[in-house]
């Protein structure tokens, strides 16, 4: 059948080491201004699947994610600072080993009740507000029984900004694993943005995951330095390691026949 509803699986992987993905995580960080911790809930999964012909199909999807910056209030305790939503009609295409990505996205910032808890002077009162369309691709490479490694390039041009900003972002990077249900994994971001005056962002992590079924975890340690890309920080300046873990959906919303 050419058309399918809620199709089990997605056209599209989202980049992992890529901190605007998607993706459910919990992210304990540390850095020169102490420790922190993030936490995404988000969801990004095909709704419409034809088939143009066999091999080739066309998705059309959803996603929506709330982001989330907690810092540290005390002994064992995290206040929200920041508050990051998103929402976006993705359209996917594979064909084979290619795949690739248009998309529309909104994105607004803002501060969490925890910002005056903590004694910090908010840095950026005014509103902020953001829609791109964004277009990437990819290519999968496979050796049987050793790895599977993809690389993704791609960028986007903001549409609206609030406050205005320069349009145009960049973005490259790659993932290598292992081809087994439990194996380790490697993904590197880069990203460049012209409203940052194409200061480099470089997020990259190391660790290992686990497939089940359409689902996956995730224990890595990650790393990130650049200019932070949070809504009411934007543009400072930020360094930090960590460790993350991930609750990803690697297949569409749906799980596979008799899982």
């Amino acid at each position: 059948m050419p058309l399918t509803v809620l199709p089990e699986e997605s056209a599209w992987a989202l980049p992992v080491a890529d901190t605007r993905s998607a993706l459910s995580t919990v992210l304990l960080r540390s850095s020169d201004s102490g420790v922190g911790i993030d936490a995404t809930l988000a969801a990004d999964f095909p709704v419409l699947d034809y088939e143009v012909h066999p091999g080739t199909d066309v998705q059309v999807g959803l996603l929506a994610g709330a982001f989330m910056a907690f810092g540290s209030g005390g002994e064992l305790t995290f206040d929200l600072q920041t508050f990051d939503g998103r929402f976006g009609l993705p359209v996917d295409v594979r064909s084979g080993g290619w795949a690739a990505r248009a998309e529309w996205v909104h994105v607004s910032a803002h501060y969490g009740d925890g910002i005056r808890k903590s004694g910090e002077t908010p840095t950026n009162l005014d509103s902020y507000s953001r829609e791109y369309v964004g277009l990437a691709g990819s290519r999968d490479f496979a050796v049987p029984d050793v790895l599977a490694a993809r690389v993704y390039v791609g960028g986007h041009a903001l549409i609206h900004s609030l406050p205005a900003s320069p349009p145009l972002a960049v973005q490259v990077g790659g993932e290598i694993e292992g081809p087994w249900a439990v194996a380790p994994y490697l993904a590197a971001d880069l990203q460049l943005a012209q409203e940052f005056s194409w200061s480099p962002a470089v997020s990259a992590q190391l660790g290992a995951r686990v497939l089940r079924d359409r689902s996956r975890f995730r224990v890595a340690l990650a790393v990130r330095a650049g200019p932070d890309e949070t809504g009411k920080s934007a543009g400072i300046p930020e360094r930090w390691v960590g460790v993350v873990f991930g609750f990803d959906r690697t297949g569409g919303l749906l799980p596979a026949a008799g899982s």
